[in-house]
């Protein structure tokens, strides 16, 4: 009896160039034969916790509520800043009733009577918004901090013991969550869906730099327990003709400097000190976030101006509650405008040249240290990112080049299941790379750009998107002075 139809399998931090036979040549070899997405995107910022959520929702950020991976959210508590993690998520739950403004999947999947199971060897954060009902929905989420439902973490821990230490590279978490999807998920609890998050090569990176020895050794790492996964799927006959999916949640670049921005706001005077609440800033790698005090549009206005001095300021972003400033374009044109928007949402300034190792794409950063890698911004080598897939529902043996994205993640799924949600997303079916559907060329691409400018300061910048239907995919934003 076959009970799994897709399994998604997500290499946290995964750039497109690294799937190459040398580096990859499981994920290399499975996709050749299946189907590539040469043009995918993250959405903005291109952080996990944020394109996670948009990957099981098939919503942007504005529309699922979760704005990066560290926040202030006004509704839970205006005055505070912090990193989106499980046991603050379960607080928000706890206050609000829901985490999400949007359905996930597993509540989707729930609702046609089927199990969305979710096992990662993430930060509880990402895992915990993968599918933040499930201890209700009948799927689960396994992560080596917390489980849901609750009670599953005895029945794992007899049956596999507790969990290896986290290392860098983090060999041993990534064969436990393949051993657990294999060994107990699939034979036991017949998910319709499954997940499985490995966490490199984004710790990886983030320890060592992008193309240095850790991350190379953590790619090849996890391309052996993929390479272990696809087989032992082939082999069950539960979910021997499953679609298996290959996704990342952003691309990376390296730091070339790290700014402390509040102290930069503090030593010309826009803010007087640490405590100031004036304006509070949350920290996202390539990107910082700015919550004005009651959105106070005067106090916005001087924090802008101020910004668009810096060398380091790339493009800026305002919600609707700020209104118009001349030289910013609207966080609606990013998928960010909504309840929990922050009042300025600015990228650094980035650019194309390589690293040490190689690599293209320099940034910026609010934390790490120079060399390291980094994500967060809207640059192309951050927002570009890894898409793939193959199985009997998707086309054989061709790169898709039309634009798709983390949005497109759940359309695709439920579009594959025959499941019809009455659920509203932001993403579309990528039919283009299903069988019998249609062909790429087919596609109609629409590709505009946005420039705005500051005649006070000189401040100068472009969005670029690329568009199918309604569905808007941000290929980048650049300073140009």
């Amino acid at each position: 009896m076959i009970t799994m139809k897709v399994l998604v399998v997500s290499f946290d931090g995964l750039q497109p160039s690294q799937i190459n036979k040398d580096l990859m040549p499981n994920l290399y070899g499975y996709l050749h034969d299946g189907v590539t997405f040469s043009n995918h995107h993250a959405v903005y910022p291109s952080v996990t916790r944020i394109n996670s959520t948009s990957m099981f929702t098939g919503r942007t950020p504005g529309s699922h509520g979760i704005a990066a991976n560290t926040v202030v959210m006004r509704d839970y508590d205006p005055t505070s800043v912090f990193s989106v993690l499980q046991p603050i998520l379960e607080e928000i739950r706890g206050k609000l009733g829901d985490v999400l403004y949007a359905k996930n999947i597993g509540d989707i999947l729930s609702e046609a009577g089927e199990k969305f199971i979710a096992v990662g060897a993430g930060t509880t954060g990402n895992s915990f918004l993968q599918n933040p009902n499930a201890h209700k929905n009948g799927g689960a989420v396994v992560n080596p901090d917390f489980t849901l439902p609750y009670d599953l973490e005895k029945t794992l821990i007899a049956k596999f013991g507790e969990w290896p230490a986290e290392v860098v590279p983090n060999e041993k978490r990534l064969k436990r969550c393949v051993d657990m999807m294999t060994e107990y998920f699939i034979p036991e609890i017949d998910p319709l869906v499954g997940l499985i998050w490995f966490s490199d090569p984004d710790k990886s990176h983030h320890a060592d730099g992008v193309g240095n020895e850790i991350g190379t050794a953590a790619i090849r790492f996890a391309d052996q327990h993929f390479g272990e996964l696809v087989k032992r799927v082939r082999d069950n006959d539960k979910s021997k003709d499953a679609d298996i999916i290959v996704i990342s949640d952003h691309g990376y670049s390296t730091i070339q400097k790290v700014i402390d921005v509040r102290k930069e706001l503090i030593t010309v005077g826009l803010l007087k000190n640490e405590d100031d609440d004036s304006i509070l800033i949350a920290p996202n790698g390539g990107s910082a976030l700015f919550y004005v005090k009651n959105s106070d549009n005067a106090i916005t206005q001087k924090l802008v101006n101020t910004l668009m001095q810096y060398e380091w300021c790339g493009p800026l972003f305002s919600s609707s509650k700020i209104g118009e400033i001349e030289g910013v374009l609207s966080a609606d044109l990013i998928g960010i405008e909504g309840p929990r928007c922050p009042d300025i949402a600015m990228s650094f300034q980035w650019n194309s040249e390589k690293n040490k190792a190689g690599y293209p794409g320099m940034i910026y950063s609010t934390g790490g240290d120079v060399d390291l890698g980094m994500h967060g911004s809207i640059s192309k080598h951050e927002m570009n990112n890894v898409l793939g897939a193959f199985g009997p529902s998707f086309k054989k043996g061709i790169s898709c080049s039309t634009p798709t994205g983390n949005i497109d993640l759940t359309p695709t799924i439920l579009h594959i299941l025959g499941i019809n949600s009455k659920t509203s997303f932001d993403g579309r079916p990528i039919k283009e790379a299903l069988v019998n559907d249609i062909n790429p060329d087919e596609v109609e691409v629409l590709t505009t750009e946005h420039i705005a400018k500051n005649s006070e300061t000189g401040y100068s910048q472009k969005l670029v998107i690329s568009s199918v239907g309604g569905t808007n995919y941000i290929d980048y934003a650049e300073r140009n002075s």
